[in-house]
């Protein structure tokens, strides 16, 4: 298509142009469909719910083992991440000692060093992808977080994300 300008000019316009600016179209129309419904998560589909995370805390001073009775833990961002349960398991820390002929052992730390071992009850989100904490904090095994609260911080391990199951 040939457009005369003032200055009497041609301009044309071939199918790539026609193309590039549809192109900028859905581009636009992608990043604001993008913010208005994506960012909040409203294009997630999955189970909503209660859902137990099952976490370690290693090698832990056994003085701070009162630490993690039940009660709630939060992210750094102030997410809430769960209610600790009463089921929490205090172990002697593993250790790897080299004996005298350069051979590994496992032995446990005499120190008073423990491992913890326990579950929370949050809130969240399973999705295809993986688990929505409060519908906003990706949350998978293997993954190591901070958590907090009013006496303590730790880092703890996610070992398993379950449903928690209705029982009658």
């Amino acid at each position: 298509m040939k457009k005369k300008t003032e200055n009497g000019k041609l301009v044309q316009f071939a199918a790539a142009d026609l193309f590039l600016w549809l192109l900028l179209l859905l581009c636009i129309a992608g990043i604001v469909i993008r913010i208005i419904a994506g960012s909040d998560g409203s294009f997630m589909k999955g189970e909503s719910g209660e859902y137990l995370i099952s976490y370690v805390v290693t090698d832990v001073r056994s003085e701070y083992s009162d630490h993690f009775s039940e009660g709630s833990y939060y992210l750094e961002d102030g997410t809430l991440f769960g209610v600790l349960s009463k089921d929490a398991v205090f172990t002697p820390t593993r250790e790897f000692l080299e004996n005298e002929n350069g051979e590994y052992v496992a032995s446990y730390n005499s120190s008073g060093r423990v491992d913890v071992k326990g579950t929370a009850k949050a809130q969240g989100i399973m999705t295809d992808k993986g688990f929505m904490l409060e519908d906003r904090v990706y949350v998978a095994a293997n993954m190591r977080l901070t958590v907090h609260s009013d006496e303590m911080s730790a880092e703890i391990l996610i070992m398993d994300i379950s449903k928690v199951s209705v029982q009658n």
